[in-house]
């Protein structure tokens, strides 16, 4: 399953995303990864939340972020829901141009039972085709 939180910069899209993450908790049976490009928000994450900066370990393309969570998921198989802020600054990239990415993550999705939460910075009007169906 594939969630995106959207709207445009300054809407509050990692307040909800770190909110959902945290009440996350109360229900989770399994662990939950939390993914940014910055520390500026380890204090507001729970610590029982694997909160990781993408960019203290070098990811910054689309296939290095696959990997990097494809290698997660093969060292944790309990993990139950990754919570992505802001996908498109850790890429470098335009969430338009990001299709085979989102393919992908559907296809871990699907394989591994693995929620993905995903914040995006593009207004419903904005979005495009592709994200469509993960708009709730």
């Amino acid at each position: 399953m594939i969630q995106l939180i959207y709207g445009a910069k300054g809407t509050g899209k990692t307040k909800k995303i770190i909110d959902l993450a945290n009440e996350n908790l109360e229900t989770a049976t399994g662990s939950i990864v939390f993914l940014s490009d910055t520390d500026r928000y380890i204090y507001d994450i729970r610590y029982q939340i694997r909160f990781v900066n993408t960019d203290k370990h070098g990811i910054f393309t689309e296939e290095a972020l696959l990997g990097f969570i494809k290698g997660i998921l093969a060292s944790d198989h309990d993990i139950q829901s990754f919570y992505i802020d802001g996908v498109h600054r850790i890429v470098k990239k335009d969430v338009c141009e990001m299709k085979n990415f989102f393919d992908s993550i559907g296809e871990i999705a699907k394989h591994t039972q693995t929620a993905f939460i995903i914040a995006v910075s593009k207004n419903l009007e904005e979005m495009p085709e592709f994200l469509l169906e993960y708009v709730k």
